[in-house]
């Protein structure tokens, strides 16, 4: 158990407007906030002066990051980007993985489910982008590690995991996808759409099998028409239905961003980072599933120019969604904490400044750059070591 964790006359980003004030916290929980807290003698103190406290950044779309894949079956690799990820504010992720063959996709489920609620930034489940999606809009993925929706399939995986799929990546036009929706739903994972050609029509199917999320809007999916909106405007338009915005300025337009946020406003936007392994590195150039992908300022491409992952850290994706969408701080810690704690199945503990919630916090500067980060109660990253007492 952690000992008390005292962070004093910290401006808490709160929903409604920031507030000046202490935040205690004992063990991994968020005992107290308020003006001038008592703690225990031997409490840690942190001193906030001039920093914004928020929830700790929730990236539910990451495949690694800091020179660490998740494209693996070695837990260690897990392990230590969620030791590395508290630099850049992140307390929690979601494993987004996949195999090539599903066996090999077992078998990166069953090796990483141990990393699983580690210590550091919390690995809080995984999410699979795939198998079953549309060769048409594959992405970076290879057409090898695509296969048709099957609900048995799917089954299989779930069983490797333990139970700890959140999120399954799906593109709703294909034959079967309706009854892998449904599984999916009864599993307890979310349903998301993505690397789909889906019409409207094909992607509302999708919603009403019970999809509730689309998974990088924009990216890998129909290009939205006058005359056949797909997939894109279909999200859009539904009231239910989440959407995962990539905010590094490559992945989309800052005005076409601005447009979705728009439409789907503060409770439907959720921040992702798409990161891969080479995003917080000195690295020009990588490797992933066996090809060369190059570096080219917030992205990674190929060599025929297809977008890979970004690069840009959580963040940055912060700060961009605060510039980009013309929101304050408040704002953009529900479209970075808030709404993904939701879509992972974590807002009961995670995501907001509350009592009795996980101690995930992160705390930022004038120019919004991450001074310190607590996972779970713990001091992870610190830049700042004048500040303790």
């Amino acid at each position: 158990m952690n000992g008390q964790l005292h962070i004093r006359e910290a401006v808490l980003a709160l929903p409604s407007r920031p507030v000046r004030a202490d935040l205690l916290c004992e063990g991994h929980r968020i005992v107290a906030i308020g003006r001038e807290l008592e703690a225990a003698a031997d409490a840690v103190v942190y001193s906030a002066r001039g920093l914004t406290l928020g929830p700790g950044f929730i990236d539910a779309h990451v495949h690694g990051g800091g020179g660490h894949s998740f494209f693996t079956d070695d837990p260690a690799s897990v392990t230590a980007y969620a030791v590395w990820a508290p630099r850049h504010g992140v307390t929690a992720f979601l494993v987004s993985t996949l195999g090539s063959q599903p066996e090999e996709t077992e078998a990166v489920l069953r090796g990483l489910r141990p990393a699983i609620g580690g210590s550091g930034a919390e690995p809080l489940g995984f999410h699979l982008e795939g198998p079953f999606i549309n060769p048409a809009c594959r992405g970076a993925f290879h057409r090898r590690m695509l296969r048709s929706p099957a609900r048995d399939e799917y089954w299989r995986y779930h069983e490797a995991a333990g139970g700890l799929i959140r999120q399954v990546t799906f593109a709703p036009e294909l034959p079967g996808a309706l009854d892998l929706s449904a599984a999916i739903v009864v599993s307890g994972a979310l349903a998301a759409i993505g690397h789909t050609d889906a019409t409207a029509v094909e992607a509302r199917r999708g919603f009403d099998a019970g999809a509730r999320h689309v998974t990088h809007l924009f990216n890998a999916m129909r290009i939205p028409h006058h005359r056949e909106g797909g997939a894109t405007v279909a999200a859009l338009l539904e009231p239910n239905v989440s959407c995962e915005l990539i905010c590094d300025g490559a992945h989309v337009a800052p005005d076409v961003l601005r447009m979705a946020f728009r439409l789907l406003g503060p409770n439907r936007t959720v921040v992702v980072t798409d990161n891969l392994h080479l995003a917080g590195t000195d690295a020009v150039e990588g490797r992933l599933d066996g090809e060369e992908v190059q570096v080219s300022g917030a992205k990674a491409v190929r060599s025929d120019g297809t977008i890979v992952g970004s690069l840009a850290t959580m963040d940055e994706h912060f700060r961009n969604a605060m510039d980009f969408l013309a929101i304050d701080a408040g704002a953009a810690f529900r479209l970075c904490a808030t709404n993904p704690a939701r879509v992972v199945g974590a807002l009961d503990r995670k995501g907001s400044l509350e009592r009795g919630k996980d101690a995930d916090l992160v705390l930022l500067d004038g120019e919004r750059q991450v001074v310190a980060t607590v996972c779970r109660g713990v001091l992870m990253w610190n830049s700042d070591p004048g500040r303790l007492s």
